[in-house]
């Protein structure tokens, strides 16, 4: 549990930054504050994406291969570490973060329509 309220405070520590901020430029309203969690929220969602698309194995074979093409002229084998390695079980936090801001960006966008 502590693992998932981590994410989730960072999450909701950047939108009551993205609030104090739109309160600060005098542009504070609904539309303006759905447009700037989601673009905050958008550079999360795309690095949780990758990283849960790297640590699903979908890349290993083209990596090995491409690591075996390029390290036939070395005599010594250097080894490699897998892209399904790298981002095992650290997407999750990227994902929290983004679904906290971008939730908050559907509600305000909700708002403003209602």
């Amino acid at each position: 549990m502590k693992n998932k309220l981590f994410p989730i405070g960072i999450g909701s520590g950047l939108a009551v930054i993205i609030v104090i901020y739109s309160i600060i430029q005098d542009s504070f309203s609904l539309f303006a504050l759905s447009n700037r969690f989601f673009l905050t929220g958008l550079p999360f969602l795309i690095i949780g994406i990758l990283l849960w698309i790297f640590s699903s194995g979908f890349f290993d074979y083209f990596q090995h291969s491409m690591h075996q093409a390029f390290s036939r002229k070395q005599k010594k084998k250097s080894e490699f570490q897998s892209l399904s390695q790298v981002g095992q079980g650290r997407y999750a936090f990227w994902l929290i973060v983004a679904a906290v801001l971008i939730a908050a960006s559907i509600i305000c966008a909700l708002l403003v329509i209602f």
